[in-house]
């Protein structure tokens, strides 16, 4: 096939205006990307007598397709049907317009249209031909739309197309000498080895379909990913595989190669997006936007995690369906999850707190009611002496003793856990060496044992001591309140109490202190006397 070598490398090396003016030169249409003008002006100026229609592309031959497949630049390589439907998308579509993801938006009459240019059947539902073109974009993938790189630098053939006075050559295994043969780097899809080497994606029955649902599917597959990246180890081919093959048991059609292939190339770019996160999780700001969306983040922080609560509860285990509930919300709530260090943050604190609940669900019973207990314990000691924390530590690290002397006392009480016992346990503490007696202690003693003593059954909820709402006060400090506000009062024209008043009502409550503690001694006097009545007996 003789062509003109020289144009046609200009056009190879052209750019977008250098082919513009090449088009109104020849009085054609200048419309069009870079790509797509190249390939107008190549199949009008340097393969001008061939037909390019639809029926003309279908009558070509098997080697002839191969050649013509060559002078445009692109993939030589297939079976005959596939360099027909890569000759008519080559010249006819835009890869931005015709992929996997844009496909679900064409009307059905679009679709049946690209049946028709593709040979493909054209019966069917929206669906059914969705899959069909589906299926041969994605095996195309790469191989068409773009000349290859070789080209544009101008890459010399191999040998010099035979002009028309000379005899034609006797076959040869070679390629076809009208198509340059590429020297340096290539893009991917591109094929210099001749038509001896096929790599296009066979697809099976039904692959075009499978990937259309896994395009529907697509933020359940990425909430799957980002599970399988908290614990899976992405370099083991052994325990990707694992998560492929459990895909297949949740309905993604795994067993078509274009799947698999599409699923590990999704993996791939997660990876690299939690990379991004992880980084930018612990840089300062990059830009103002990054820094507004912060401050947003922060702010919606409090009711992101009531969101978050309430989705966890309402899907009941189900991780994936959680994830995606809650990046929508988020979402909804204006937070820009297009920033990775928004989106990094946004999943932490989903991953957060999944883990905080599995780990409660995971936490045995006797583990979780000392955790109770603990909690208890430590309330509201950001004010603790040094004294008093010092003793509560020994309750923690003691905490099995603990509960067994807990146990021991309601038991012998028939389930009472009242002043009497109160008092029974602090004694018996005390002559362990604990300082159980301590006013920052006690109280706080008291209502754990309670909580130990509810979760395993001996007492009501009910009969828990509780906290007093003040464990402990500082004299001066108590003085220096009482003083403030009684300027306060004073300069809102009002009457202050005066101190002896102050000093009064202090008085009753000591009364009232010294009563209760008079009656819990009367406890223990009544306990050791009867404990002594029951060693003489």
């Amino acid at each position: 096939m003789a062509v003109d070598e020289a144009l046609l490398n200009s056009l190879y090396k052209g750019r977008l205006e250098d082919l513009r003016e090449v088009a109104t030169q020849h009085d054609l249409p200048r419309s069009g990307n870079v790509e797509q003008l190249r390939a107008k002006l190549i199949a009008i100026l340097v393969l001008g007598g061939v037909d390019f229609s639809d029926q003309g592309i279908q009558s070509i031959q098997n080697r002839e397709l191969s050649e013509l497949l060559g002078i445009f630049g692109v993939k030589k390589s297939g079976s005959k049907k596939q360099k027909m439907q890569r000759l008519w998308l080559h010249l006819n579509e835009d890869p931005k317009r015709i992929n996997v993801d844009k496909l679900p938006d064409m009307t059905r009459e679009e679709l049946h249209a690209l049946c028709v240019s593709l040979d493909l059947p054209r019966s069917g539902n929206k669906t059914q031909l969705m899959g069909r073109v589906a299926g041969i974009v994605s095996s195309q993938d790469g191989s068409w739309g773009k000349i290859k790189k070789s080209l544009k630098k101008g890459a010399k053939k191999a040998t010099a197309p035979r002009t028309a006075d000379e005899p034609a050559a006797p076959p040869t295994p070679t390629p076809p000498t009208t198509a340059p043969s590429t020297t340096t780097e290539e893009e991917p899809g591109s094929d210099d080895s001749g038509d001896s080497v096929p790599t296009l994606v066979t697809l099976d029955e039904g692959a075009g379909e499978a990937l259309v649902r896994l395009e529907a599917r697509k933020a359940e597959l990425i909430s799957h990913l980002r599970e399988f990246l908290l614990i899976g180890r992405e370099q083991d081919e052994g325990d990707v595989a694992s998560f492929i093959e459990d895909l297949g048991r949740l309905g993604f059609g795994i067993q078509h190669s274009v799947v698999r292939e599409r699923v590990l190339g999704d993996l791939q770019d997660m990876i690299k997006l939690k990379h991004q996160e992880d980084a930018a999780r612990s840089a300062l700001p990059g830009s103002w936007r990054e820094k507004q969306a912060l401050r947003g983040l922060e702010e919606a922080r409090p009711e992101l995690l009531d969101i978050l609560d309430s989705i966890l509860e309402r899907h009941k285990g189900d991780v994936a369906g959680s994830r995606m509930a809650f990046e929508l919300a988020a979402g909804e709530m204006g937070l820009d999850l297009e920033l990775a260090a928004i989106s990094g943050r946004v999943h932490g604190l989903f991953d957060l707190q999944v883990s905080l609940l599995a780990s409660e669900q995971e936490m045995d019973p006797v583990t979780a009611r000392r955790q109770r207990a603990l909690d208890i314990l430590y309330r509201g000691t950001h004010d603790a002496t040094p004294e008093a924390m010092g003793h509560l530590s020994k309750i923690e690290t003691q905490m099995e003793a603990f509960e067994r002397v807990v146990e021991t006392i309601v038991r012998r009480s028939d389930g009472a856990f009242g002043p009497a016992e109160h008092a029974l346990m602090v004694r018996f503490l005390e002559r362990r060496g604990w300082d159980a007696n301590h006013p920052e202690v006690r109280p706080r003693m008291l209502a754990a044992a309670g909580i130990l003593a509810a979760e395993m059954g001996y007492i009501s909820p009910d009969d828990i001591p509780a906290l007093p709402t003040a464990l402990s006060l500082d004299p001066e400090k108590v003085s220096d309140v009482v003083e403030a506000m009684r300027e306060v009062l004073a300069d809102m024209g009002r009457t202050p109490t005066s101190v002896e008043d102050v000093e009064r009502e202090g008085e009753s409550k000591e009364a009232e202190a010294s009563r209760v503690r008079d009656k819990l001694d009367a406890a223990d006097s009544l306990l050791r006397r009867l404990n002594r009545g029951s060693s003489q007996d």
